[in-house]
């Protein structure tokens, strides 16, 4: 195996999404082999918001920005991430049909770890039980986004209201 490949491994061990099988190294050579590796030049887009995508993307070297857009079209940074904070994204493409719901474009010279839908699929008949724990763990990622953009919205709004009573 080359220092890539172990490299490779060892980012796939440090994800969340594999965190049941994070020390299992033959489940993590398994989870490997269905993924490959692409490079991106600083400023790339690596996914565009409102396409549709089917690929999963983990930051193996490099920083990322992600960005939205506003009703207006107006686009703004919501976060800069680098390789070091074990970044994925593109997550619900890998078990979901829909559209990209942000941009995200390389910011240094980066290097990606990219999961198809398809092969995540074939992985998880090949490996039900690995494939459920990865599906488990989208799962509780999307729950931790969605209760704190509820947070949020509760946020914007209480202080929308306090405008308003104080206008």
């Amino acid at each position: 195996m080359s220092n890539k490949e172990l490299n490779r491994i060892e980012k796939l061990a440090q994800i969340p999404l594999f965190n049941s099988f994070s020390k299992d190294k033959e489940s993590l050579e398994k989870l490997d082999s269905i993924c490959s590796i692409r490079d991106y030049s600083n400023e790339a887009v690596v996914i565009a918001e409102g396409d549709n995508g089917d690929e999963m993307f983990i930051v193996l070297d490099g920083k990322v920005e992600i960005r939205k857009r506003t009703r207006s079209g107006d686009e703004y940074t919501v976060v800069q991430l680098e390789a070091k904070h074990n970044v994925f994204f593109g997550e619900l493409a890998i078990v979901s049909d829909g559209e990209r719901s942000a941009t995200v474009v390389a910011k240094s010279e980066s290097t990606f770890i990219v999961m198809t839908k398809s092969n995540f699929e074939s992985f998880c008949e090949d490996h039900p039980r690995l494939g459920l724990h990865i599906t488990k763990e989208i799962l509780k990622t999307v729950a931790e986004r969605l209760r704190k953009t509820n947070d949020d919205m509760l946020t914007i709004f209480d202080a929308l209201v306090n405008e308003i009573k104080n206008s």
